[in-house]
């Protein structure tokens, strides 16, 4: 399999099993904007954006259509330093391979196969819930992601039936601006120039 420019499997594949709940981010994803490109008919992106205490639920999925390629585009209420990704797969050969992510970006599947990756996970073969370590001077301001699944371990098809966050969440704060303009000139706040008075022009030439 081809991979995009800056791909390094291999060397970024880090990953334990789930541990705490700390500065786990569910209430900052805007789960009502999460967009899956290629996915089954009918199923929105946002099913596999749950709570924690649905980590482990099975009853829904999200799976690919045409292929085994799913992007899932996330984006966040605010800003969040990213620390890791949780993720949920399988049965099987439906359990994605690799993960590619791509921070502040919204891709297509031709642009995420030539675009740079921010970093690029191999996918544990396992149904338990699994925590991706990511690099946080890679995602040091994050207003979404986007995971780009390209292939599996065999089947026509992927599934995804969880996806989480952890990190550290801050609020967009857009201060207003603030314009006085001076409807009259005072003349007591501008400076005069030497040598010249009110009836004095300046002349060029």
């Amino acid at each position: 399999m081809s991979h995009p420019p800056g791909c390094s499997c291999g060397d970024e594949d880090a990953h334990v099993l789930l541990e705490g709940t700390l500065n786990f981010l569910y209430q900052h994803v805007d789960r009502d904007k999460v967009v899956a490109l290629n996915a089954e008919e009918g199923k929105e992106g946002k099913v596999v954006i749950r709570p924690w205490d649905q980590r482990q639920q099975e009853d829904e999925w999200l799976e690919s259509d045409a292929d085994e390629q799913l992007i899932l585009h996330i984006p966040f209420t605010g800003n969040v330093k990213l620390r890791s990704i949780l993720v949920k797969t399988g049965p099987a050969g439906y359990t994605p391979d690799k993960m590619l992510v791509f921070a502040n970006q919204l891709l297509d599947f031709d642009e995420a196969t030539s675009q740079d990756v921010t970093q690029n996970f191999d996918v544990a073969a396992t149904k338990e819930v699994v925590e991706y370590a990511v690099r946080p001077a890679k995602f040091p301001s994050v207003r979404s992601l986007t995971l780009f699944f390209p292939s599996n371990h065999g089947e026509d098809t992927t599934r995804v039936s969880f996806v989480g966050f952890k990190g550290e969440y801050s609020a967009l704060t857009r201060d207003p601006i603030i314009t006085v303009y001076e409807a009259q000139a005072n003349p007591a706040d501008h400076a005069k120039i030497p040598g010249l008075d009110s009836t004095a022009h300046s002349r060029i030439g």
